[in-house]
């Protein structure tokens, strides 16, 4: 997949998780939606709200115990590769977005016209998309994908320091902020039970409700997502476990196998040949 663009309007929606990817995303919020978490912070949604997520960010829309009606939103999915492309040699556009969302600042308000541009130009690229190998279609996407492009570089540009980030559920916060800097570290849902005061089934519940994963689940999908940064480095695929907090290669193989599809050397022979 080098790019792919979606609308959808949902009567009604459970979380569907916390979950990470290998590309950017371009999410754009449009009504019913309450909450949204990136890594460790979670936010309130609203109305006509760019959010713009780079490769390896754990993310995902918070429903809380109740279901979503009437959700909307759209998106466009765009590899790294492809979006340096795009930059034409001339403006390093991955670098832009990842600097952009540093310090959290990973969302930005639409106006009500930017907002209904992206909107139809996504529901236009996805009606062709059982037309990608014909030409014609290709350069019209590619056009059209640049003025998304151009408009979210705007926007990211106008708010990047103005941008604060609403905190929602601050005992969750603090939770997943605990986990995302210790990871790497022997952490049981005991440890957290007895550092946040709460009990297991209670912080149980309360995870899975924010993230749609056990406590154990996020952990290793944390692991797995560093463990993908570390593969395009020089370190051997041994290190690379115990850097991730596994205590054995064979053990850093099932997990990385069963989160990815493939084995770690396979993973990292596909980034080479990009």
């Amino acid at each position: 997949m080098d790019y792919l663009a979606h609308y959808e309007k949902s009567p009604n929606l459970h979380s569907q998780g916390l979950h990470a990817h290998d590309y950017f995303e371009f999410y754009v919020h449009i009504n019913g939606g309450r909450q949204y978490c990136v890594d460790d912070t979670v936010f309130e949604l609203k109305p006509a709200q760019m959010i713009v997520i780079p490769p390896l960010h754990m993310h995902g829309l918070v429903c809380g115990d109740r279901d979503l009606v009437d959700y909307e939103r759209c998106y466009l999915y765009i590899t790294p590769e492809i979006l340096k492309k795009c930059g034409f040699n001339k403006i390093d556009l991955c670098s832009f977005f990842e600097n952009s969302c540093s310090n959290k600042k990973f969302t930005c308000q639409l106006s009500d016209d930017e907002a209904l541009s992206i909107i139809q130009i996504l529901k236009n690229i996805e009606q062709r998309k059982d037309q990608k190998n014909d030409e014609e279609t290709i350069l019209e996407d590619f056009s059209q994908i640049l003025n998304v492009l151009k408009i979210a570089r705007k926007i990211c540009s106008e708010n990047v320091k103005t941008i604060i980030l609403n905190n929602a559920g601050n005992g969750m916060y603090k939770i997943l902020h605990y986990i995302d800097l210790h990871f790497t570290e022997d952490i049981s849902i005991n440890i957290l039970c007895n550092l946040f005061n709460m009990s297991q089934s209670s912080l149980s519940h309360e995870f899975r409700k924010y993230s749609n994963k056990s406590v154990y689940e996020y952990i290793l999908y944390k692991r797995i997502i560093k463990a993908k940064e570390l593969l395009i480095t020089d370190s051997s695929l041994t290190q690379i476990a115990l850097d991730c907090g596994f205590n054995d290669y064979s053990n850093f193989l099932r997990v990385f196998k069963k989160f990815s599809g493939c084995s770690p050397k396979e993973y990292k022979n596909k980034v080479l040949l990009r």
